[in-house]
C-alpha cells in the first residue's frame, strides 16, 4: 500500500511545485508585444457638465517589452501628443507640446509625459486589465462661451488610465479610471476657471504606424 501511495504523493508534490513555479513567474512581469504605441480618441472629453470634446492622439514608447509588475516604477513615456483643435466641441483644448495654439500664443513644451505601472485588475493568470499612472502632463482649455481660459495639470498629479484586456490578451481600450480622472487647475489666464476637469472617452491603442493591435501576456 505504502509503495503505491508514494510515487503518487510524488507526483502530487512536483505538480504543485511546477505551479507555484509558473504563478510566481506569473507574478512578477508583463510582456508587450510591441514597445512603441498609438493611441487614439475620436472624442476625449475635458470638463464637467457641457465638456470639451476633441479628437486626441498619443504616442510613446515603454521602456522594455518587459514589464515588472512593481507599483509605482516608471514604465514608459508619451513622447507626441497632438490635440485636432479645429474639430474640437464647446471650445478647445491645447496640449502643452511645443506647437498647438494655446491664449494667442505657442505652447511650452512638457514633453515627456510619464507612463507608470498602477495594478491589474482580475485573477491570474487571467487578468482583465492594467492600469497605469499618467503622469507630468499639462493642457490649457478655453471653454466656447469664452469664460475660462486656463492651464489643468500639476506637476505632482496623476491620473490612471486602464488598458481593458481580452481573454487572448490583446488591448481592446484605453479609457481613464472614473474616480481617478481629475486634474486640478495650475493658473488662469482669463475668467474664471473651475478648480478641477474631469477627463473621460474610450480610445483604441495599436503599435506604432500600423494597425496592429497589441497584446499583454504574463510571463
Amino acid at each position: 500500500m505504502q509503495a503505491s501511495i508514494k510515487p503518487g504523493a510524488t507526483a502530487i508534490a512536483a505538480a504543485l511545485a511546477l505551479a507555484l513555479c509558473v504563478g510566481g513567474a506569473a507574478a512578477r512581469s508583463l510582456s508587450t508585444s510591441a514597445q512603441q504605441f498609438r493611441s487614439t480618441w475620436r472624442s476625449l472629453e475635458f470638463g464637467n457638465e457641457s465638456p470639451i470634446r476633441c479628437p486626441v492622439t498619443m504616442e510613446g514608447s515603454f521602456s522594455a517589452r518587459t514589464i515588472a509588475k512593481v507599483t509605482g516604477s516608471l514604465i514608459g513615456a508619451l513622447t507626441r501628443v497632438s490635440i485636432k483643435q479645429e474639430a474640437c466641441t464647446n471650445g478647445t483644448v491645447a496640449a502643452f507640446n511645443g506647437s498647438e495654439a494655446y491664449n494667442g500664443t505657442t505652447t511650452s513644451n512638457t514633453l515627456p509625459w510619464h507612463l507608470t505601472y498602477e495594478a491589474f485588475s482580475g485573477a491570474l493568470p487571467a487578468i482583465t486589465a492594467v492600469n497605469l499612472l499618467f503622469g507630468r502632463f499639462r493642457i490649457g482649455t478655453r471653454d466656447a462661451g469664452g469664460l475660462c481660459t486656463g492651464q489643468y495639470g500639476r506637476p505632482e498629479e496623476n491620473i490612471v488610465l486602464t488598458l481593458a484586456r481580452e481573454a487572448g490578451g490583446r488591448i481592446a481600450s484605453v479609457e481613464p479610471v472614473a474616480g481617478s480622472n481629475v486634474i486640478n487647475l495650475f493658473r488662469t489666464d482669463a475668467g474664471i476657471c473651475r478648480a478641477q476637469l474631469r477627463i473621460t472617452g474610450s480610445g483604441a491603442i495599436a503599435q506604432l504606424g500600423t494597425t496592429t493591435g497589441i497584446t499583454v501576456t504574463l510571463i
